[in-house]
């Protein structure tokens, strides 16, 4: 595949031709200049499906006390006594049954209310419960019906469990008139995609989803891969039993772990295939219940043999930079300045644009356009205008504007960002960018101390891109260029499988995201019709490669091999995508009649959806009379703020409000009291700081996740004092007393910023030398042309045009290597800012080279002209 790839790069034919690649083994071609340390498997909390968790941790360090049937008075009405999860995993999925016993010390009739914190790349497929004796089994039926059902059942006394899926993704369900003193086993089928992270095939069972204190659990894994398994491991778990099957060739495990005194970590399971497989892998489900069948592919590709040279590809770049007041003096100076350097790394296979945002936004083109020397001057020009002069941060519309064009599979769409502030929602504009990550990347940068850092992070894990703080000014443009460079790694886009004509399939996701640099690609479908002409079938997935040909990848389909797998997951797994597919369609407003297919695929498949909820009624013998408990446990997050007036209005609504939240109340009433005062003490202190620093919105967020009911909120300006009654709230954030002094430390930070900005100005004179140099790097870069060449005449400095080869035939080449040997001798301590500008200017040399046949002299070349500068 490796030689294949790089014979076609340098062979006579167009690139509409396509490639198929015929894997191979033991070729190895590398090349440094497009390598970089990629991190480590064991580092799971840096891996893109870690965030889901990683906000959780953010915004609710405490949920563990809270997670599990137990009252708010910690009374133990409900005790988690065993707890033990069978799970089965494959190239794609892992089916987990989850079953929880809990005592009932209760001694009056309760309604229980329990939620899990349900991963968006998990589903649940099945939900029993058991007490006195039965099994009551979900079903699913459509969400007003199972509602009115539930309603019905506990108004007349009788028991009954409802499931659903909140809006923000968790699983939550209610179980309703429980009698007193009857023990309750809880069953739960949950599918989830296995995670990839670099190498390695990963699952993750967070510890927020086991409750505190001790009880019994046993986890057993069972592992059947379609590739030999080089290695397994269980972070954290030391006492782990881990057993290769024999006669399996090493595809075949399992894993168990056995604990007394419950789950004090997160439970992280690490499966690592071998590695330089080159094609596709496929699984093929057949479901006995439905007599129907499934397929998933899944592909990790290595471009890791390329060179920078070899690299051809196509992409949309996109730069939103903050304009706001506070991006004032050196911040837009050094902005403006990697923007020069960004632009002229650009290649004509590139389209760009250029978005300033504050208060308002502008930006370059209306949309993006293809780059080339006249659109490279008009945006250059766009670039020296720009000025800190926008106002305040407003972030999402400008977003918006450019996730809701139609993105080009030709040309996959990277989004840079670049801000120093914070903004009022970012917990949605986070969610509302993660919609769109099938086809954008977001990269971003956060610029100085008072950057919201989650924000920073949020929207590039979101859309699995990267990010870089940037705290000072020394290495700004080398952080920018750390992430342009990235963006610039060997992609595979425009992807698409041929499933030929012999099988009409529903695929899901039916837009596949472009692969960039060590991601995974999976695929879903599920078969309409089930009659297989043959027990092989030929299909291919296609794309285009990062050397600018058409790829084809071929994979062979054996239904003689298909498997039945107890849970289905591979039908379950399909069906959830289509699902999430045809609602992110009514999402965009673009059909209404989605629901039909919704409701009938979360009926065969189990599934809980925005149409769909699982119901069972039991009728009890005796008629409940009793008044009932409702224990609240894990409310969903609620994205909508509270006002105080709300607050106030919810007190008064509320019947059964917990001492924990009217504590939560008091210290927000009274924390806005506090603030009011304050800010009328200093109202024109706080003008003049709304003129030079970004106000940052306080926020309830974290507190009316804690309330029973939401509505839009009314912002109220922070203060950096705390309050000393039962909690601090700082910026919207419920702190506990052993995060007192973090938190003032970080207040004393940033009223030390002036002090900082003094010491960054002493920075920048000290520099000064080498700034004047920096001067000079950035005139010769802006000389540049589009396709990399510098031209005549060329007047910065004198070139001896009488000393150019005669085997050269065009001015431009020289000149050329002329500026990349100057550029080498002058800036050596600024390499990382110009490295992508010599390569494009050195790929167009080569590319002259070739067309006169001398390409071989290229080394040559650069040496003589070495002695001219």
């Amino acid at each position: 595949m490796l030689q294949d790839l790089k014979n076609y790069l340098f062979s006579d034919t167009t690139t509409n031709t396509t490639t198929t690649i015929t894997p191979t083994t033991n070729q190895t071609i590398s090349n440094s200049s497009i390598k970089r340390d990629v991190g480590d498997i064991n580092d799971y909390q840096n891996a893109n499906y870690f965030n889901y968790y990683r906000v959780l941790e953010k915004k609710y360090s405490n949920l563990r006390n809270n997670t599990g049937l137990k009252t708010i008075s910690n009374n133990d009405t409900f005790k988690l006594i065993d707890f033990t999860i069978q799970s089965e995993m494959n190239n794609t999925c892992i089916a987990s049954v989850w079953k929880q016993k809990y005592s009932n010390d209760s001694s009056t009739p309760v309604e229980g209310v329990y939620s899990i914190p349900l991963a968006p790349y998990s589903v649940v497929s099945g939900f029993t419960v058991e007490y006195q004796d039965k099994v009551f089994i979900g079903r699913i039926k459509s969400k007003e019906k199972a509602q009115n059902q539930y309603s019905d059942s506990i108004a007349s006394g009788g028991q009954a469990f409802l499931a659903e899926k909140t809006q923000d993704g968790q699983f939550s369900f209610r179980i309703g008139n429980l009698p007193p003193n009857e023990n309750v086993t809880i069953n739960l089928t949950i599918i989830s995609e296995v995670c990839p992270h670099l190498t390695s095939l990963q699952n993750c069972f967070h510890r927020f989803l086991f409750p505190n204190g001790s009880f019994n659990f046993q986890f057993n894994l069972n592992i059947k891969l379609t590739l030999p398994i080089k290695n397994i491991e269980l972070l954290d778990y030391p006492n782990r039993q881990i057993t290769f099957k024999e006669n399996t060739e090493n595809k075949e495990a399992t894993l168990s772990l056995s604990s007394n005194n419950g789950i004090e970590q997160d439970i992280v399971c690490i499966v690592e295939p071998e590695n330089d497989i080159e094609k596709p892998q496929s699984i093929i489900e057949y479901s006995k219940k439905n007599d129907t069948y499934a397929v998933s592919v899944n592909f990790t590709p290595s471009f890791n043999h390329l060179s920078s040279d070899d690299v051809n590809q196509k992409s949309e770049f996109i730069f939103l930079i903050d304009c706001s007041g506070s991006m004032s003096g050196e911040p837009i100076k050094k902005a403006k300045r990697a923007l020069e350097i960004i632009i002229r790394s650009l290649n004509e296979n590139c389209k760009f644009n250029i978005y300033c945002f504050g208060s308002s936004f502008t930006k370059a083109f209306e949309s993006s356009k293809i780059y080339n020397d006249e659109t490279l001057e008009h945006i250059s020009n766009y670039v020296q205008n720009i000025d800190a002069n926008l106002g305040g941060t407003e972030l999402l519309p400008p977003v918006r504007d450019i996730l809701s064009t139609t993105s080009d599979f030709e040309y996959p769409r990277q989004l840079f960002i670049l801000t120093d502030g914070e903004i009022s929602e970012r917990d949605n504009l986070i969610n509302y960018v993660a919609t769109e990550s099938n086809n954008t990347r977001i990269f971003t940068y956060g610029i100085g101390n008072s950057v919201d850092r989650e924000l920073v992070i949020g929207l590039s894990k979101a859309c699995k891109g990267y990010y870089e703080m940037i705290k000072d000014n020394s290495n700004f443009e080398e952080q920018v260029m750390k992430l342009v460079s990235i963006a610039f790694e060997p992609t595979l886009s425009n992807i698409s499988i041929d499933w030929g004509t012999e099988l009409q399939i529903e695929q899901g996701p039916t837009k596949i995201r472009p692969l960039y640099s060590g991601e995974t690609l999976v695929v879903y479908a599920l078969l309409k019709d089930n009659n297989i002409p043959q027990s092989t079938v030929q299909v291919s997935l296609n794309g285009n490669g990062p050397t600018g040909t058409k790829l084809k990848f071929p994979i062979t389909l054996d239904f003689s091999k298909s498997i039945d797998y107890e849970n289905s997951s591979v039908h379950t797994l399909a069906a959830f995508n289509i699902i999430k597919d045809l609602e992110e369609i009514e999402r965009k407003g673009n059909h209404s009649n989605n629901r039909e297919r919704i409701e009938e695929l979360g009926k065969t498949y189990g599934l809980v959806t925005k149409y769909t909820s699982y119901i069972v009624i039991a009728t009890s013998e005796q008629v409940t009379e009793e008044s009932m408990k409702t224990i609240n446990i894990i409310p969903p997050p609620i994205t909508a703020t509270p006002t105080l007036s709300t607050i106030e209005e919810s007190e008064l609504n509320t019947m059964h409000l917990s001492t924990s939240n009217m504590l939560l109340r008091s210290c927000a009433i009274d924390s806005l009291c506090d603030r009011s005062e304050m800010l009328l003490e200093s109202s024109a202190k706080f003008e003049r700081q709304k003129l030079s620093k970004k106000a940052s919105p306080f926020s309830f967020s974290k507190i009316s996740s804690f309330f029973s009911s939401p509505s839009k909120s009314s912002p109220v300006t922070s203060s950096s004092n705390s309050s000393s009654r039962g909690c601090i709230i700082d910026s919207g954030e419920i702190i506990s007393e052993e995060k007192r002094n973090s938190n003032s430390s970080n207040n004393n930070n940033n009223n030390n910023n002036n002090n900082n900005n003094n010491n960054n100005k002493n920075n920048n004179s000290i520099n000064n030398n080498n700034n004047s140099n920096s001067d000079g790097l950035l005139k010769l870069i802006k000389l540049q042309k589009a396709n990399g060449s510098w031209s005549s005449p060329f007047n910065e400095f004198k070139i001896d045009l009488s000393k150019k080869p005669s085997n050269i035939d065009n001015d431009d080449i020289w000149i050329t290597l002329i500026i990349i040997n100057k550029i080498l001798h002058d800036y050596p301590n600024q390499q990382s800012q110009y490295d992508l500008v010599i390569q494009k200017a050195s790929k167009w040399v080569k590319q002259q080279l070739a067309r006169l046949n001398i390409q071989n002299e290229y080394d040559s070349l650069l040496s003589t002209s070495k002695l001219y500068i």
